[in-house]
């Protein structure tokens, strides 16, 4: 769940060569699209939604009761005669797995069309990766991070693009590269927004480095089971369906940068309900965006 709304913003800097804004994709083309954290929320409706439009969706997750949920919804959504992917059960947590899920993907696809880094987690006390490293650091941004470069060759064999899940919590967030995982100083909204600040500085030095297009947004506040365990969110769930947006909306921005040519060519890169975001001045540091990359390339060994 994420309470962070900023407002659309019309003074962040566009990028050149952009698109107008088109509000669906050629129904012509089917796209392959590669989701994760696609067993619940905003992922989930997100391959639903894309499935329906006739697109190839690979949805993956963590939860295997979950997936095989999932898929039935996209089943149903899908045209008659329209195959659906098995979904990939996969622990962002661990480097290793997303390894391996990196080589199932590419063992199944040789090119993909978009990859949507969705897959995200929010506890409420400070816990380690099985490699040692903050969870939210490890599984918001270091698994993203990962897994996108070992995807490239599918990515460019496609002239494919990028898709990460940011917030607007990231105007909280403030990276300390001094105590990177945050064994000084711990609390669970600062660490959340510090890792979707680490997914616009990603966006940022992605296609800065690789050319590939790349976009992050936010999803406004979106009910779902992310932030699930947080004791203020369990006395807030009679007020959910008033107060936040369906996971559907949520997606609504997510579907629309992977089927748009604005996604193939962002203005910029960080967006809200289909328009530039506000982002934080942090979120403009490219200076910081820069180290981020090569302290992430160190600690995932690329």
């Amino acid at each position: 769940m994420d309470r962070h709304d900023p407002r659309p913003a019309a003074d962040v800097p566009e990028r050149r060569g952009a698109h107008c804004l088109r509000a669906e994709p050629e129904a012509e083309t089917v796209a392959k699209i590669v989701i994760t954290g696609a067993s619940g929320g905003i992922g989930a409706a997100a391959a639903i939604e894309l499935t329906r439009q006739g697109h190839d969706v690979l949805a993956t997750g963590r939860s295997a009761s979950k997936l095989r949920s999932v898929r039935e919804r996209m089943v149903g959504a899908a045209a008659p005669g329209q195959t659906v992917p098995d979904p990939i059960v996969a622990d962002l947590s661990s480097l290793a797995a997303v390894r391996v899920l990196a080589e199932d993907i590419a063992a199944r696809w040789s090119s993909i069309d978009v990859l949507a880094n969705n897959a995200a987690v929010s506890p409420t006390r400070r816990e380690t990766s099985a490699d040692g490293y903050e969870m939210m650091l490890a599984v918001n941004h270091l698994a993203p991070f990962l897994l996108t470069h070992l995807l490239l060759e599918p990515l460019r064999a496609a002239g494919g693009r990028v898709v990460t899940t940011s917030s607007g919590a990231h105007r909280i967030g403030r990276i300390d590269f001094e105590d990177l995982q945050m064994e000084r100083s711990f609390r669970p909204i600062r660490a959340y927004g510090r890792s979707k600040l680490a997914n616009i500085w990603f966006t940022s030095e992605l296609t800065s480095r690789t050319g590939l297009p790349a976009s992050s947004y936010h999803p406004g506040a979106v009910n779902t089971d992310l932030g699930r365990s947080s004791r203020l969110a369990a006395l807030a769930k009679p007020l959910m369906g008033v107060l936040t947006r369906t996971p559907e909306k949520g997606a609504d921005t997510l579907v629309w940068l992977a089927t748009d040519p604005e996604g193939g060519a962002p203005r910029t890169i960080y967006y809200y309900d289909r328009k530039p975001g506000r982002m934080s001045a942090r979120g403009r540091d490219t200076a910081r965006a820069v180290r981020l990359w090569d302290v992430s390339a160190e600690l995932v060994d690329v």
